[in-house]
C-alpha cells in the first residue's frame, strides 16, 4: 500500500500509520484543519468518503439549524408548532399551488428578508412578542407584508373575524362607491 503520510484529503492531512488494519487497508492517523485528530482507513481517504474529522457535517447541521432550527431532527422528533407557522406563512406567500396563495402571494404579500431565510430570526421575534401555542400570526395592515413591524399574535377567532371582514370589504369595494 502506498504511503499517504503528508498527503491532504479534504481537510485532513495524513500524519501517521496507526499499524491497525480495516478490511485489509491501513488505518491512518489524520490531523484535521480544525485541530482534531481522527483515524481513517485508506479506502475512505482515497475514494473521498472521509474529508474531515466530522467538523464539515457539524458545520452543515449548524447552517441548517440557522434556517430550520425546530424542524424534524431525523430521530422521530416532530417539528414544533412555531416552525410550522413559519413554513405555512412562507407557503401562503410563495407557493402558487398553496390554496391560500391567492389571498397572500397572489396579492403581493411577501415575507420580509429577515424572516424568509432565517427561522431563528423569526423564532426570536415570536418569543419576544408574545407567541403562545394558542395564538396565530396576524398582519396588522392586512395589505402589508409579514415583517416584525406589521405582525402580532392573536387568537384564531380574532384572526378569523378580521380575515372575514377584509374579504367582505374586498368583494364590496371601497365604502361609499
Amino acid at each position: 500500500m502506498k504511503n499517504l503520510i503528508g498527503q491532504k484529503y479534504g481537510r485532513l492531512i495524513v500524519v501517521a500509520d496507526t499499524r491497525q488494519r480495516q478490511q485489509g487497508c491501513i488505518v491512518w492517523k489524520c490531523l484535521c484543519e480544525c485541530g482534531n485528530i481522527t483515524e481513517v482507513p485508506s479506502y475512505n481517504l482515497l475514494r473521498g468518503h472521509t474529508k474531515s474529522c466530522g467538523c464539515i457535517l457539524k458545520e452543515i447541521r449548524e447552517k441548517i439549524n440557522t434556517v430550520h432550527g425546530d424542524a424534524r431532527n431525523g430521530m422521530g422528533k416532530k417539528a414544533t408548532r412555531l416552525y410550522n407557522v413559519w413554513v405555512d406563512m412562507k407557503q401562503r406567500c410563495q407557493n402558487p399551488n398553496n390554496r391560500a396563495y391567492k389571498w397572500y402571494g397572489g396579492r403581493g404579500i411577501k415575507v420580509c428578508e429577515e424572516w424568509n431565510n432565517n427561522y431563528l430570526a423569526f423564532k426570536a421575534w415570536a418569543l419576544a412578542n408574545g407567541y403562545r401555542e394558542d395564538l396565530t400570526i396576524d398582519r396588522i395592515d392586512n395589505g402589508g407584508d409579514y415583517c416584525p413591524g406589521n405582525c402580532r399574535w392573536v387568537t384564531k377567532s380574532e384572526n378569523g373575524r378580521r380575515s372575514a371582514l377584509y374579504r367582505w370589504h374586498a368583494r364590496k369595494g371601497p365604502v361609499g362607491v
